[in-house]
């Protein structure tokens, strides 16, 4: 077998530093031949607008994986094609295609072991998980420990993996992990226990390198040598487990397996969404734009132009508005509240598809601040034209006030990011000068008015919403403004 690194990139590891995931993209990591009885989902197959591949890829990139090894079958060229030129993927790949590595082959696993120093991460790509469980288990096995993830009973895992049950200590009346294989005909593991608190492993092993090669002399054709090496590990008592439940995890395989997986993915950005939105998005917009992120990520549509798309239909809603009509009002607030619910979409898309961007963040801020000029000048127009000789410029004098506002907290904005991008200076700063400036950066493009304006505009009232969104924003602008006058002070001083 040949040497598959000509200049010794692996080599450089640090010890105790995890940095290399080897990818086993044909296969599992305990059924690393494949199975009829438990099919693999392939790495072509796409989950939440990418390919389980890219997935895997990304995700191992974003925990601060470096190396990646690929042992890679039949479709090398179909996946070579998914990731060439992509400029968001750093990490080195190295593609070892398994007619010339073997998965069952010890050979394959004693060359890796004499090339990996320290421990790495072995992983099939079959699955989705965060980034956190990447970190997790290099923390853990950082002190060459053997590490194992592991799901809840009956939730995470598949019937070809090996279980671990945590056994009785007698000596300090706790728990030490003991390796345990399942039997693929009953789905239950060999030695069985309700009280053992059974837990299924998931396709993710952190594996010290000495223990890649010691299967060499005594495996069999049909025996994996990752899972001769667990039970060493088991044997010495270095093996360890970590919950993945925690952690966005879910085995794609199965029949039901690419719906849960998907599904757990967008559960996964409740933990994202949550500290940012408000009460409505949070319980009304987030309930529709979920399934519209799903339509925009079968289109392959870039978030970039799903936040275009809000910008036009909430532009939309402001010439409505301005037409001064109960049914312009009616039209206008139900644009607005898609362009609101569309808006949502494409941070959702970009944390699922990995495309987030300062361009892409900064774009966003702008356009919702364009919107919602545009929708205070409307509605002020449109109130102005309706009541002529009623209440006079006032509605003007109201959209004005409101617009203003909105651009001095545009202003301000971009001031708090400036002085967050100095991080010297970000430290200098009291702690609750960066408590209110972050609260600040969280409710600065709080969307949940667009309820208010469509209740107004039902009612047709639309002109008292201008009272409130001028008061509104006011108070928020002068908040903005005395918290950097404040800060300023006290740097020059």
């Amino acid at each position: 077998m040949k040497s598959f690194l000509m200049d010794g990139t692996l080599n450089k590891s640090i010890t105790g530093t995890i940095d290399t995931a080897i990818v086993l993209a044909s296969s599992g990591v305990f059924d690393l031949g494949g199975s009829d009885d438990n099919p693999v989902a392939g790495a072509l197959v796409r989950v939440g607008g990418m390919t389980l591949f890219q997935r895997t890829l990304f995700t191992l990139q974003h925990a601060g994986i470096s190396q990646i090894l690929t042992l890679v079958g039949q479709e090398e060229q179909s996946l070579r094609a998914l990731i060439d030129g992509d400029a968001r993927l750093h990490a080195m790949i190295r593609w070892l295609p398994i007619r010339e590595f073997p998965p069952l082959d010890p050979q394959t696993w004693e060359t890796l072991a004499n090339e990996v120093k320290g421990s790495c991460l072995i992983l099939g790509c079959h699955m989705v998980f965060a980034p956190s469980l990447i970190q997790s288990l290099r923390e853990v096995g950082r002190e060459g420990q053997a590490v194992v993830a592991v799901g809840r009973p009956g939730e995470a895992g598949w019937s070809g993996n090996p279980g671990v049950v945590m056994r009785a200590d007698p000596h300090t009346g706790g728990h030490i992990p003991r390796v345990v294989f399942f039997d693929r005909q009953s789905d239950r593991p060999a030695e069985f226990d309700e009280d053992q608190g059974l837990a299924r492993a998931a396709d993710l092993v952190v594996l010290p390198s000495r223990l890649l090669g010691i299967s060499g002399s005594w495996s069999t054709p049909e025996t994996s040598p990752i899972r001769l090496a667990l039970e060493q590990a088991a044997a010495e008592g270095v093996v360890q487990t970590l919950s993945a439940s925690s952690h966005a995890y879910q085995d794609a395989r199965g029949v039901e397996g690419l719906q849960k997986a998907e599904h757990t993915l967008f559960r996964s950005l409740q933990s994202v969404d949550g500290t940012l939105d408000g009460v409505v998005d949070r319980y009304v917009n987030r309930k529709v734009s979920r399934p519209l992120s799903r339509l925009f990520m079968q289109l392959r549509c870039p978030p970039n132009v799903i936040t275009l798309l809000s910008m036009i239909i909430g532009l939309g809603g402001a010439a409505c508005f301005a037409k001064g009509s109960y049914a312009g009002g009616i039209a206008g607030a139900l644009l607005f509240q898609l362009a609101v619910i569309i808006d949502c979409c494409d941070g959702e898309v970009a944390r699922l598809t990995f495309a987030e961007s300062p361009l892409g963040q900064a774009l966003d801020l702008v356009s919702d601040n364009i919107v919602h000029v545009a929708v205070f000048a409307g509605i002020a127009w449109g109130a102005y034209q309706e009541n002529l000789t009623s209440s006079g410029y006032l509605p003007l004098l109201l959209g004005g006030i409101a617009v203003f506002s909105t651009g001095v907290s545009l202003w301000c904005v971009d001031r708090v990011k400036s002085l967050k991008g100095n991080t010297v200076r970000w430290r200098l700063m009291r702690q609750a000068d960066r408590t209110r400036f972050d609260f600040i950066l969280r409710h600065v493009a709080n969307r949940d008015f667009s309820i208010v304006v469509l209740v107004c505009a039902c009612l047709g009232v639309l002109p008292w919403f201008l009272w409130l969104v001028a008061a509104g924003t006011s108070v928020f602008a002068a908040m903005m403004v005395w918290s950097l006058y404040r800060v300023s002070c006290v740097h020059q001083s």
